[in-house]
């Protein structure tokens, strides 16, 4: 299968989520240090990875937008995903991400991140993303914060509280 990037950055590029393989996001799934902010360390279990992927070929269909694979242009090793989605029952644009703890603290996330804004405006038009955290997760906060977010406050989301962020694009 010929892989067309969708987005590129200085060190990356992400497609469609129809690249999501089973193999790499079960990595990212089992990992408990991975997971630690999304499902308290838990991991998620083979069915619940399937069904994590099958949502987002849905969500991509549906909306015209998803989180999508990304991978280094050096030598095409997965790094994790990264993308826009629907927040937990609203109508608001989400920027999310997540990646192999093999690639943390080296600015990835960042440059996906701000790489994600511009499509999200350049390419579809839109006008304000949001982006949520666990009330933990410094590291992720500062990706937002450097990415151009502004911290709103806190909020319920995913059955849970977390910190809100908004970003204006107009």
């Amino acid at each position: 299968m010929t892989i067309y990037p969708l987005i590129t950055t200085e060190r990356t590029y992400l497609c469609t989520p129809d690249h999501l393989a089973f193999s790499n996001i079960r990595k990212l799934d089992s990992d408990p240090e991975i997971m630690r902010y999304i499902t308290g360390g838990k991991p998620r279990s083979q069915a619940e990875s399937k069904d994590w992927i099958a949502k987002r070929l849905a969500e991509y269909k549906r909306d015209g937008f998803g989180l999508m694979p990304a991978y280094l242009k050096e030598n095409d090793a997965f790094i994790g995903w990264g993308g826009l989605k629907l927040l937990d029952d609203t109508d608001k644009i989400e920027v999310g991400y997540r990646f192999d703890k093999l690639y943390w603290g080296q600015g990835f996330a960042t440059e996906i991140t701000k790489a994600v804004i511009e499509y999200a405006h350049k390419e579809l038009g839109i006008e304000q993303l949001v982006a949520v955290t666990d009330l933990e997760n410094e590291a992720s906060k500062n990706v937002l914060i450097k990415s151009g977010f502004q911290y709103i406050s806190k909020a319920h989301h995913y059955d849970t509280e977390v910190d809100y962020f908004e970003i204006n694009l107009q």
